[in-house]
């Protein structure tokens, strides 16, 4: 393709047809310029422009060189292709015109071959040139076959109807493989369950990687049948007797899982049909998104799901009913929200670049909301669709692990069957996540991570206790007691093996240190006089502080704040090193 510089183009004699340089639309760059020549048209775009990018790949692949035969030389500057010279050719038509229909099959079938599609194919966007050729112009309207759906954040509309849905038909036939990552322990009959409904309704192009946790009811047993009779399945088995969990075992699965996007999916979900189609029109890297839950109700409602009773156990589940419920039940119509839990999808890369999930939280509980946490401050966008939907019979883990009852009434329940080792377990993960992060796990209604700032903060207790130590050791970066607290050995040695930080550094005495410099923010209080009310402002203090904390010296009910720097720590956080 010949080249020519922009400083060479005499512009000055040009009829500007279009000037929308430095143009900026909700953030994006939609600059561009169309200048009329000498029976030539040149489009010059911002080096910013959001579909610069995609005209030079469509050039480099070769997409335009049976369409677009008007398209004479493009245009750089500084070694970079700014903008191309079209022929000013004929428009053949109005918006409303048909398309020559040899003309359509051929470009329509460069989507197959350049998996790349041009979405504005209307006539005025088509010329004949002197040679009495049919060539494409506008040519910066085009995107990769996967991003069909996720065009209108350029403001982009796919034209003629029809022409999208046949572009709906090829990006199903070239939509990306999903590698479902399903841990299971004691779980074989969920999991058989599971794995039938993605085979039957979702079809065999998706790898499921299955992993074995130490189980005894007959899993590993099951998932080596599977996997010598599908070769879209892959197995991993912990063959140590110890519990590793799914917070290691995701990431071991994601490892060894081989396509470019990988779902978090747990072993009691059943995948209702078009699930994967639908979270796959949102997904692009630095998306994350979940499907929309349909569970029984085990639990309380809320705006993120749909409860809907279609059965308990694998062996009272209602398919039929709730295929009725899908064709009939369903607002279609309702947008995306941003709320993010399993079975959520993203690209490989996007988790493995952040540490994926981290070990802290091993066995298991908190470790999803870290990692929510941590798509959040690394900017990743979560979207929730409600097109794509799982069944879920919830918490047939360790949380649950004797299944779920009905009453003589049919009702369901869970309350107070929490097995004594995830009610344990739980607890520790939720002392090691406030530690962590200095607050409770926070969300919107819709379950988008709400993560308050990371301060350094150290407390001066006095009067402190061993029972009160505990309650308050992990809200801040170091607890500072008076000399003489003689439990401290005996609290460090009872609560170490259950966290990854040294308590050994976490837990001081404050000796003759000035208390100002100990931290950026130390607050200085009396155990004493702790109650139920006044323990919410360490329970709150992030937000306190972000509120109303200044540099300086400040009080609070009975707290005494040294603030030497409102300095946040959130974002290192971001990145697990393991």
């Amino acid at each position: 393709m010949k080249k020519i510089q922009l400083k060479d183009i005499d512009l000055t004699n040009c009829e500007i047809i279009l000037d929308k340089a430095g143009r900026v639309v909700d953030g994006v760059n939609h600059g561009r310029r169309v200048l009329k020549g000498d029976g030539v048209y040149y489009k010059i775009f911002d080096r910013d422009y959001c579909r610069r990018e995609n005209f030079v790949k469509a050039l480099e692949i070769g997409f335009f060189d049976d369409v677009a035969l008007g398209l004479k030389s493009v245009i750089e500057d500084g070694g970079e292709i700014v903008g191309y010279v079209m022929e000013a050719g004929e428009i053949i038509g109005s918006e409303f015109d048909n398309i020559p229909f040899h003309f359509y099959q051929q470009v329509l079938s460069l989507v197959n071959e350049k998996k790349m599609f041009f979405y504005d194919l209307v006539p005025i966007n088509i010329i004949r040139t002197r040679d009495g050729d049919l060539s494409l112009i506008d040519l910066e309207s085009v995107y990769n076959i996967d991003e069909l759906y996720t065009i209108s954040k350029h403001n982009a509309v796919v034209k003629p109807d029809y022409y999208f849905t046949e572009l709906e038909r090829l990006w199903k036939k070239n939509m990306k493989p999903i590698s479902f990552i399903q841990p299971s322990r004691n779980n074989k009959k969920y999991l058989q369950w599971s794995y039938e409904s993605i085979r039957k309704n979702l079809g065999p192009q998706h790898e499921i990687c299955m992993a074995d946790d130490a189980s005894n009811d007959g899993t590993w047993m099951w998932m080596n049948k599977i996997a010598s009779e599908d070769p879209n399945v892959k197995i991993h088995r912990n063959e140590s007797p110890k519990r590793l969990g799914h917070t290691i075992l995701y990431d071991t699965l994601v490892d060894i899982a081989t396509n470019d996007i990988v779902m978090i999916y747990h072993a009691d979900m059943y995948a209702c049909p078009n699930m994967d189609v639908e979270v796959l029109k949102h997904l692009q890297p630095g998306k994350v998104v979940s499907a929309t839950r349909i569970e029984p109700p085990l639990h309380p409602d809320g705006p993120e799901k749909i409860l809907k009773d279609f059965g308990i156990e694998p062996e009272e589940f209602d398919e039929k009913g709730l295929m009725t419920f899908l064709d009939e039940g369903i607002d279609y119509t309702k947008k995306s929200t941003e709320g993010i839990f399993a079975p959520w999808a993203i690209y490989k890369e996007d988790f493995q670049s952040i540490g994926g999930h981290d070990p802290l939280y091993a066995p298991q509980s908190k470790e999803d909301s870290d990692i929510f946490n941590r798509f959040q401050l690394a900017g990743y966008e979560t979207i929730q669709t409600w097109r794509g939907f799982v069944y879920h019979m919830t918490c047939r883990g360790s949380r649950f692990k004797d299944g779920a009852m009905r009453n003589p009434a049919g009702q369901v329940f869970m309350k107070g069957r929490e097995s004594s080792e995830w009610l344990a377990q739980n607890l520790r993960s939720t002392r090691n996540f406030i530690r962590k992060w200095g607050h409770m796990v926070k969300h919107d209604a819709h379950l988008k991570p709400i993560v308050p700032p990371k301060y350094d903060i150290g407390f001066v207790a006095y009067n402190c206790d061993k029972n009160l130590l505990r309650e308050l050791e992990p809200w801040c970066s170091k607890i500072y007691l008076d000399f003489g607290s003689d439990y401290l050995s005996d609290y460090i040695e009872e609560e170490q093996p259950d966290t990854q930080f040294d308590l050994d550094e976490r837990v001081k005495m404050y000796g003759n240190s000035k208390v100002s410099e100990l931290h950026d923010i130390c607050v200085e209080f009396d155990c004493r006089k702790l109650n139920a009310n006044n323990f919410q402002t360490i329970v709150n203090l992030s937000e306190i502080i972000q509120q109303s904390g200044e540099v300086g010296v400040m009080k609070h009910d009975i707290f005494k704040f040294h603030i030497s720097s409102l300095d946040t720590y959130e974002k290192d956080l971001i990145n697990v090193r393991k």
